[in-house]
């Protein structure tokens, strides 16, 4: 078994050689494990977050000629607008886009403030769908079988406390998801999500103590996952090696919603 898992790792890899990918969120967390998965695969990226990080200014130190970042403010469709047309979604050939980047917006929603409502809806889904426009626009264009990978969470699919908007964000790129695996699936362009658990991240990290536990003390392998845990995944859904695999949901959540 674990002589199969590494046949399959290395030809995740080999299949991703010199290949184009467009990751959002890529200056920490899973966007940063991510990055690093696919440049060590000999692939080239190009990232955007708010602002840089000294582990992303690493990677492209290490990788200099094969890594992008491009600053930039989700929530302003302005800014995603330009930011399009900064990485060249619409005009140049891209053989992937994971859409990673995300707010937690956490909070009951009777004591939300309306600006984190929009905030987080504009980050989590429309820029999202606004990215997602320009990068099919740039399949089609160039004919190329792109591949789709929408990070949303165990959130979409089970209630917890404090997250009603942030999980109606990730239920969204879930039906998205389907739609654009039944709209362009003929032209071989692909489209999953990946629903991660609960993660030791930055953004988990700013909940309360008691929440984490909560969600620890219900999660069968009783601990939350690692971003690096959550990669392989992602990897396979953008190789060769999941040419079948459209309009799917992946959840790697240590059995949580089990």
């Amino acid at each position: 078994m674990a002589r199969n898992h590494t046949t399959r790792v290395r030809k995740n890899m080999n299949d991703l050689n010199n290949k184009r990918f467009f990751v959002t969120g890529g200056s920490k967390g899973l966007g940063l494990e991510l990055c690093r998965a696919l440049l060590k695969s000999n692939a080239r990226v190009v990232t955007c977050a708010r602002s840089q990080t000294p582990e992303l200014e690493a990677l492209e130190s290490e990788f200099d000629n094969s890594v992008s970042f491009i600053k930039a403010d989700l929530s302003n469709e302005a800014n995603v607008l330009s930011l399009i047309d900064q990485a060249g979604l619409v005009t140049t050939t891209f053989d992937g886009f994971v859409a990673n980047a995300a707010l937690g917006a956490d909070g009951l929603l009777t004591m939300m403030p309306k600006p984190k409502i929009r905030q987080a809806l504009d980050i989590n889904l429309y820029s999202v769908i606004l990215m997602t426009q320009a990068i099919l626009k740039g399949f089609l264009a160039s004919g190329t079988k792109g591949s789709l990978v929408f990070i949303s969470s165990t959130c979409a699919k089970r209630g917890f406390k404090g997250l009603s908007v942030y999980a109606a964000t990730k239920a969204g790129l879930c039906g998205f998801s389907k739609s654009i695996a039944r709209e362009y699936g003929q032209r071989g362009i692909r489209s999953n999500v990946v629903l991660p658990g609960f993660l030791k991240t930055e953004m988990t990290a700013s909940l309360h103590s008691n929440q984490t536990e909560a969600v620890r003390i219900r999660t069968p392998l009783n601990r939350l996952g690692l971003p690096s845990e959550i990669v392989h995944t992602v990897l396979h859904l953008l190789s060769e090696s999941s040419n079948f695999t459209t309009g799917s949901e992946c959840v790697i959540d240590g059995g949580l919603t089990s």
